[in-house]
């Protein structure tokens, strides 16, 4: 079974479109999506940019986050990446295929002491063939240094409900 490249937007996908009009429905939308898993919520992350193949989210550096020293613990830079690249195959991914998340391949290259922006790219346009799939995550500091480097695994499969 052939699915078309261009598959209509996730429910997601159309959710954050929705949300983009007030302050109040971005606010919310980036709560429910870090809801769902409750680690992520104490992220606080911000949605910059959400479309098929691209997401971009933003993570202030704050007392939850910080470790004694006052640096972005390396873990909530990994929980970052893992919600971006999670979202960003959320709305990639055709109504037809379900995906589970398979690892978390993370490379720390510096400190983090500010305002962290993650940004996932996903250029998967052929489903014909399902499997794993890696999502490429570069998460900076807001001065624009380079991190680290993430690759967040799916196994992608056609859905049998």
């Amino acid at each position: 079974m052939t699915l078309a490249p261009s598959a209509p937007p996730s429910q997601a996908l159309r959710r954050y479109q929705r949300a983009q009009d007030s302050l109040l429905g971005r606010w919310r939308f980036a709560r429910a999506t870090r809801m769902r898993t409750p680690l992520l919520s104490t992220l606080q992350a911000h949605f910059g940019e959400l479309r098929v193949g691209l997401c971009r989210t933003e993570m202030q550096a704050h007392r939850r986050v910080c470790s004694a020293d006052g640096a972005v613990d390396p873990m909530a830079i990994s929980a970052l990446a893992q919600l971006t690249a999670t979202m960003v195959i959320e709305v990639s991914v055709p109504e037809g295929l379900c995906w589970t998340l398979r690892g978390l391949t993370i490379e720390y290259l510096r400190r983090a002491e500010s305002r962290v922006v993650a940004l996932a790219r996903f250029d998967k346009t052929d489903w014909a063939e399902t499997g794993l799939v890696g999502v490429p995550v570069t998460l900076s500091e807001a001065a624009g240094n380079e991190v680290a480097r993430a690759v967040v695994s799916f196994a992608v499969a056609m859905r049998t409900d």
